[in-house]
């Protein structure tokens, strides 16, 4: 396992967990509950942490590379065709 970002708010990690799983890409989260119970421990702890499998982990950083809209610049409509 690798991780593939750190958050200081748990949202945040679930966010990309999202982004990655609807892309195929299993993800897990470390450290939640206890950014959850205390938050002041995030900075600490090194914050809530998303983590995916070895094998996956330069998909993900492509994935994650490509912005928000999964490659498609900002402000540009996708082509026909594409997701």
């Amino acid at each position: 396992m690798k991780t593939i970002g750190s958050f200081s708010a748990p949202i945040e990690a679930h966010l990309l967990i999202s982004r990655l799983e609807g892309n195929g890409i299993h993800a897990y989260i470390r450290d939640e509950h206890m950014v959850t119970l205390d938050w002041l421990a995030s900075n600490a702890i090194g914050g809530v942490k998303v983590d995916v499998a070895d094998e996956d982990f330069e998909r993900a950083r492509e994935l994650i590379a490509a912005g928000p809209t999964g490659g498609t610049p900002p402000g540009e409509a996708p082509k026909p065709g594409e997701t």
